[in-house]
C-alpha cells in the first residue's frame, strides 16, 4: 500500500488523467454522431411515404397500366384501307378531272374471330400478371422499408444506450478515485474504467456507421436523397399474433402476389396454347367497292378473301412451344405453392420466437440485470465487492439491453417477411 501523501498525489494524477480523457473523447463522440432531426418518425408514416414515393413501385404501376391498355388494342382488328380510283382519263386530261370510271373501295383484314378473341384474352391475362407483379413489388418495398426502419431504430437505441453507459462509467471512475484516495481500492480500478470506456466509444463508432447506412437505405426506399435528415424513430412494441398459422396459411394461398402471379401465368400459358392452335385457322379479308362506270352506270363489288395456312409446320411449331410453356407454368405454380407453405411456416416461427424473446428480456432479464448492477455498485461503494464484479454487472446489463433492442428489430424484420408471404398487413 502506498503512503498517504503518495496516494493523494497519485489520486490527483488519475483524476486529472480521467478528466482530460473524458474531455478528449466527448467531442469525438459528438462529431461522429449523425445529424438528426429534432422531430420523430413513425413506422406507419415511413411505410406510407415509401408506398407513395418509391420509384420501383411507380415503375411497376406504369407497367401494369400499360398492360391494361394493351388488351384493347390486341382484340381490335388492324385499321381498314380506303382506295379511291380514277381510271380511263382521255389524253389531255388528268385523272382528277377527266376520269371516265370512278371507284371507291374499303378493305379490312383481320384474324379469324376466335383468334382475335384469344389475342385479347391473352393480353388481359398478361395485364393481370402485371398487376400481381406490381402488388408483389409493393410488398417487397414495404418489407424492406420496415426492415430499414427497424435497423435505424436499433442504431438510435444503441447509441443512446452507449451514451448512458459512458455516463455510468464516469460515475464508476469517480467512485474508484475516491476509494483509491482513501486507500481502500487499487489504482488499477480507474484504469479499468478507462479501458471499458474506450471499448464503448469504439462500439459507438460502429453504431453511428450503421445509423448512416440504415438512414440512407430508408431514404432511398422512400424516394428521397440518401443524405436527407431523418427524425428519431419512435419506439417499437412487438404485438402478439392474433391468427393461427393455419389461418395465415389460407390467407397466403389466397393473397400472396407471387402465388397469384404464378397461377395467372398458368392461365396465360393455356390461353397462349389455344391461340397457337388457332393459327391453323385462316385470316379473313373483306372488301367493298362502289364503281361509277360510264357503260354500266353505278355498280357495287364485294370480296371475301381467306388466307391459306399451307405452311402448317409454322403453327405446329408454335403449338409445340406453347405446350412446353404450359407445362413449365404448371410446374412453376406447384413450386410457388410449396414455397409459400414453407415460407409461411418459417416466417411464422421466427416472428413468434422474436416476440417471445423480446418479452422475456423486458419482463425478466432486464429487471434482474438492473437489480444486479444496483447491488454490485452498492457493494463496491461499501467495500464488500470488487471493481471487476461491478464491471461485470455493468457489461451484462449493457449486453442484455443491446440484445433486447436487437430482438425488437428482429421482430420487425420477421413480421415484414410474414406480411410479404401472406400478401397483407398483420
Amino acid at each position: 500500500m502506498r503512503s498517504c501523501p503518495e496516494a493523494v498525489l497519485y489520486s490527483r494524477f488519475i483524476s486529472s488523467f480521467v478528466s482530460c480523457f473524458f474531455l478528449a473523447v466527448a467531442p469525438l463522440s459528438a462529431t461522429e454522431s449523425v445529424a438528426v432531426s429534432s422531430g420523430s418518425i413513425s413506422l406507419a408514416s415511413t411505410l406510407d411515404a415509401a408506398r407513395r414515393g418509391n420509384p420501383e413501385i411507380r415503375v411497376a404501376l406504369k407497367r401494369w397500366e400499360a398492360a391494361r391498355k394493351r388488351a384493347a388494342s390486341e382484340a381490335t382488328p388492324d385499321k381498314p384501307r380506303l382506295d379511291i380510283e380514277r381510271m380511263y382519263a382521255p389524253s389531255g386530261k388528268t385523272p382528277l378531272n377527266g376520269a371516265e370510271e370512278k371507284a371507291v373501295s374499303l378493305t379490312v383484314e383481320f384474324a379469324f374471330p376466335t383468334t382475335l378473341y384469344l389475342r385479347g384474352r391473352r393480353a388481359s391475362k398478361a395485364a393481370e400478371v402485371a398487376e400481381q407483379v406490381y402488388r408483389a413489388k409493393v410488398r417487397e418495398i414495404l418489407a424492406k422499408t420496415r426492415t430499414s426502419y427497424a435497423m435505424l431504430y436499433l442504431s438510435f437505441k444503441s447509441r443512446r444506450l452507449l451514451d448512458e453507459n459512458i455516463e455510468l462509467m464516469r460515475r464508476f471512475a469517480k467512485v474508484a478515485e475516491s476509494k483509491f484516495a482513501g486507500g481502500s481500492a487499487s489504482e488499477s480500478d480507474a484504469l479499468k474504467a478507462q479501458v471499458e470506456l474506450t471499448k464503448m466509444l469504439n462500439m459507438g463508432v460502429v453504431v453511428d456507421e450503421e445509423r448512416d447506412l440504415a438512414g440512407a437505405m430508408l431514404n432511398a426506399l422512400m424516394g428521397r436523397p440518401a443524405g436527407e435528415v431523418l427524425g428519431t424513430p419512435r419506439d417499437l412494441e412487438p404485438s402478439r399474433l392474433e391468427k393461427a398459422r393455419e389461418e395465415l396459411e389460407a390467407v397466403a394461398f389466397a393473397r400472396r402476389p407471387e402465388l397469384r402471379q404464378a397461377a395467372l401465368a398458368a392461365e396465360l400459358s393455356r390461353t397462349s396454347l389455344s391461340l397457337a392452335k388457332s393459327e391453323f385457322l385462316p385470316d379473313i379479308m373483306l372488301s367493298y367497292r362502289r364503281r361509277n362506270d360510264p357503260m354500266r352506270g353505278r355498280t357495287s363489288d364485294a370480296v371475301l378473301g381467306l388466307s391459306l395456312p399451307l405452311w402448317f409446320w409454322k403453327p405446329a411449331a408454335m403449338v409445340a412451344e406453347a405446350s412446353a410453356e404450359k407445362e413449365m407454368a404448371a410446374a412453376e405454380l406447384e413450386s410457388a405453392r410449396l414455397m409459400t407453405a414453407a415460407d409461411l411456416r418459417t416466417a411464422f416461427v421466427r416472428v413468434q420466437t422474436a416476440q417471445r424473446l423480446a418479452e422475456s428480456y423486458k419482463t425478466s432479464l432486464l429487471p434482474q440485470a438492473e437489480s444486479a448492477l444496483t447491488v454490485a455498485e452498492s457493494g463496491y461503494q461499501a467495500g464488500r465487492g470488487s471493481f471487476l464484479d461491478l464491471l461485470d454487472a455493468q457489461r451484462s446489463l449493457l449486453n442484455f439491453k443491446l440484445e433486447y433492442y436487437q430482438y425488437l428489430a428482429d421482430y420487425e424484420q420477421r413480421a415484414a417477411e410474414l406480411e410479404r408471404v401472406i400478401g397483407e398487413e398483420l
